[in-house]
């Protein structure tokens, strides 16, 4: 998977194909295909030929020095529109190279196309989408349709965008591959990804630069986590929780942690979840998958940042040994729980998760779950939930959402919800009396009750890590959510100016 730029033009190329974006009436394009190949384009754009609808894809050959070059005619609309556009044209021209098994294109600029010499913001947010687009999961398929990608090369006259995209080639590459990594964790069936093979998974990709620490069941108990205990006594697979320090910026005693929700599957434990809410529930690892990626990331691009990780993973299930509804469960913080729903699990883990993260003064805590499905109710399968204890953290993060297209939406932490959480025989209680209403808030009190004053953002997933139904950019199942948001937000936020 290899993306390059070159100042020449297309049908100098290699490549297997050309993808041209184009509008009614545009401009001279001989620069970029030469003069002979630029008239036949301007007569196809400007015939009846052209009357296609917006982001359909044609495909022809023109004769190039006796050899026939297939071309992709692209409409685009004349006057540039935002990232959103540009990622689900990319994501569309992915099925094409999928179904054709092209192995290698040239694209010409969309900035080439509008004249605008500015970073290449609209060829970017194409190759994310394309890029996406072509993942695909087939480890138990006995036919693998997949196939690998190899090239695509951006054709350009700007030299600002192709210092812009050799620059950013080899760290956008990167990311794709992590945001498959997560993607495939997510997928993997719960038989293939229990919380000792996650585990392992962590300890197999860690390089020199991780400090990875796994506390297996019986120390899990030794260092009082409580409630990441009782959560995993049902399964056979038992807990574990993995702890991943990182030092990018060795001289900066501020860190930033991660927790991420590691439940490799919920059947929902004594409260069992019916038939037709457990099926995908191999998700429920989505958050320690997202912040597993992240961490991965931030190593991998050398980011000047220090950054804690803390995943907790257990297996939520019913049989003898299990926790029960009407338990009271000690957590790490000393805080007693009074369990009312076993499938209200999510937040006793990352409880005990988050009051190990606070041990360590973090300069700010970031959880990612898949919380509730009240929150898929709330905002749907495409926004993730936003709640956060300080305005300033909840607004950076938020206008970071657009420029990598992932949507999220601040909820709020009603302070007259809180008592809702408060039990009669213990401090706490894991649900909410009205237990129909603002399930969302309710889960992001009761986490609040656990990073005591730090400043923290709690991200709700539940919606669009795993779509059940096809998406314009991730298709189908493990998306990926969140990894480009929070990198984004750790960068622009936390990473010192070396400078």
């Amino acid at each position: 998977m290899k993306i390059s730029c070159r100042k020449k033009t297309a049908f100098n190329s290699r490549k297997e194909a050309v993808i041209i974006p184009v509008y009614k009436n545009m401009g001279s394009l001989k620069l970029l295909t030469g003069k002979r190949i630029d008239d036949e384009i301007a007569n196809i754009v400007n015939s009846d030929y052209f009357n296609f609808e917006d982001k359909e894809i044609k495909s022809f050959y023109i004769d190039v020095k006796k050899k026939l070059k297939r071309i992709f005619l692209v409409n685009v609309p004349k006057d540039p529109e935002d990232y959103r556009y540009y990622l689900e044209l990319g994501a569309q021209f992915s099925k094409i190279i999928r179904k054709d098994k092209l192995f290698s294109f040239s694209l010409v600029s969309f900035e080439d196309i509008y004249a605008e010499k500015k970073e290449g913001s609209y060829t970017k947010s194409f190759l994310e989408g394309l890029f996406f687009g072509l993942y695909s999961f087939e480890r138990y398929k006995s036919k693998k349709e997949s196939f690998d990608f190899e090239e695509v090369e951006v054709i350009t006259t700007f030299t600002k965008l192709k210092k812009f995209i050799d620059a950013g080639a080899e760290r956008w590459a990167t990311i794709f591959q992590n945001v498959y990594l997560a993607r495939d964790l997510i997928n993997t069936p719960p038989m293939d990804m229990t919380p000792a093979i996650f585990a392992e998974t962590v300890r197999k990709e860690a390089g020199d630069d991780f400090a990875v620490t796994v506390y297996d069941e019986v120390k899990i108990k030794e260092e009082g986590l409580n409630l990441i205990d009782v959560v995993g006594m049902g399964s056979v697979n038992k807990p574990r929780f993995v702890m991943i320090d990182y030092k990018g910026d060795p001289g900066n005693i501020k860190h930033i942690a991660l927790v991420g929700k590691g439940v490799t599957f919920d059947s929902g434990g004594s409260n069992l979840k019916p038939t037709g809410s457990m099926e995908t529930m191999k998700c429920d690892m989505a958050g320690a998958a997202t912040v597993f990626a992240v961490t991965k990331l931030v190593r991998e691009l050398k980011l000047p940042v220090n950054i804690r990780t803390y995943i907790p993973l257990v297996e939520n299930m019913i049989g003898g040994g299990a926790y029960r509804p009407g338990d009271v469960i000690t957590s790490a913080s000393g805080k007693t729980v009074e369990v009312l729903n076993t499938d209200a699990e999510g937040r006793l883990i990352l409880a005990d998760a988050l009051y190990t993260a606070t041990q360590t003064d973090p300069e700010v805590i970031v959880d990612v779950a898949t919380l509730t499905g009240a929150c898929v109710v709330a905002l749907g399968s495409h926004c993730a939930g936003l709640f956060s204890n300080r305005k300033f953290l909840a607004k950076n993060i938020s206008d970071l959402s657009g420029d990598v297209g992932e949507d999220i939406w601040e909820l709020p932490l009603l302070k007259t919800y809180e008592k809702r959480i408060k039990s009669d025989i213990a401090d706490l209680r894991n649900i909410a009396r009205q237990r129909t209403e603002a399930g969302s808030t309710i889960a992001a009190l009761f986490l609040r009750e656990f990073v005591d004053n730090w400043p923290w953002i709690h991200l709700d997933i539940a919606g669009p890590a795993y779509l059940e139904e096809e998406h314009p950019v991730f298709g189908k199942h493990a998306s990926g959510f969140g990894i480009r948001l929070l990198l984004e937000f750790i960068e622009r936020y936390y990473c010192r100016n070396e400078n």
